[in-house]
C-alpha cells in the first residue's frame, strides 16, 4: 500500500462502467525529497465487457465455480508516479484557480459523473459535476484530466487483466447473446399466439360483434387495432372507449 499524505481524490462513474478512483498522494523520501505519485482503482465492469448485465450473468452461472466469478468482479489496482512539475501544476490549480463554490443548474441521464475531494488534515472539500463541470470550475477539468491520463486506466487495465479473465468474459458475452436470443424467440412466439386469438376475435366481430368486457355492451362497432407482428394487437370499444384483448374475457 501506498504510504503518505492523500491531498485528492478523483472519481470517475460512468454510466456503463464501473468508476475509477485517482488518489494523489504525497511522500518523501529517505533524504527528505518530495515525491507524488498516483494510486488508482478500476472497479468492474470494464469498458466492453456489456455493462453489468454480463456481471448480473456471472453471479447466476452454473459454469463458473468461485474463482472465476472472483476473478470477474474483483478490482484492478496500480500505482504511477507523477513527475515533480506535473504535480505542481496540479497543486498550483488547487492553489490559485478554485473559483466559485455555487454551480450551475445541470441534469442529464446516461453520462460521466466526476467527484473531486480535497483533504488537508481534517477540511475536506468536495465537488461533483456531470460530464463537463461548470465554467467557474473549468480549472478542476483541467485538474482531472491531467490526473486520468497520467492513470492511463484503458492501458493498465489492458495490461493486468489475465487470458483467463477474458476468456471468461467471452464465454459469458456468448451466454448472455443466447439468453437474449432465447427470450426474443419467446417474446416473438407469444405475440404470435396472442395476435392469432386477436384475429378470431376479430373474425367473429365482424359477423355478429362482441361484447366488451369492460363495460359488457355487445357490438359490432368495436375497432380492432392490429399491431402484428411485431406487436400485440388489441380492441378499442367505442361505447366506454377502453381497450381490451382476448385474454380479459
Amino acid at each position: 500500500m501506498m504510504s503518505g499524505e492523500v491531498l485528492l481524490v478523483l472519481k470517475e462513474a460512468s454510466t456503463f462502467e464501473g468508476a475509477l478512483s485517482i488518489r494523489l498522494v504525497e511522500e518523501r523520501d529517505s533524504e527528505g525529497r518530495t515525491k507524488y505519485s498516483i494510486a488508482c482503482q478500476k472497479d468492474p465492469p470494464f469498458k466492453g465487457e456489456m455493462g453489468p448485465y454480463t456481471f448480473a450473468l456471472a453471479g447466476v452461472s452454473g459454469g463458473l465455480v468461485a474463482e472465476d466469478r472472483d476473478q470477474i468482479t474483483k478490482s484492478l489496482e496500480w500505482q504511477r508516479e507523477v513527475p515533480l512539475l506535473e504535480a505542481h501544476r496540479i497543486l498550483a490549480i488547487l492553489e490559485n484557480r478554485v473559483a466559485s463554490v455555487s454551480p450551475e443548474h445541470v441534469m442529464g441521464l446516461d453520462g460521466t459523473t466526476y467527484d473531486l475531494l480535497i483533504e488537508r488534515g481534517f477540511n475536506k472539500v468536495q465537488f461533483t459535476w456531470w460530464c463537463e463541470p461548470p465554467a467557474a470550475w473549468q480549472a478542476l477539468g483541467e485538474l482531472s484530466k491531467m490526473l486520468l491520463e497520467r492513470a492511463d486506466a484503458a492501458s493498465m487495465i489492458e495490461a493486468q487483466q489475465s487470458d483467463n479473465r477474458k476468456r471468461l468474459i467471452r464465454q459469458l458475452r456468448a451466454k448472455l447473446h443466447e439468453a437474449q436470443t432465447r427470450l426474443n424467440n419467446q417474446l416473438a412466439e407469444s405475440i404470435r399466439r396472442h395476435n392469432v386469438r386477436c384475429n378470431e376475435l376479430a373474425q367473429s366481430l365482424r359477423v355478429s360483434g362482441v361484447g366488451c368486457p369492460c363495460c359488457n355492451v355487445h357490438s359490432s362497432g368495436v375497432r380492432f387495432v392490429d399491431r402484428s407482428p411485431a406487436a400485440e394487437s388489441y380492441f378499442i370499444c367505442q361505447a366506454c372507449g377502453r381497450s381490451f384483448r382476448p385474454e380479459d374475457f
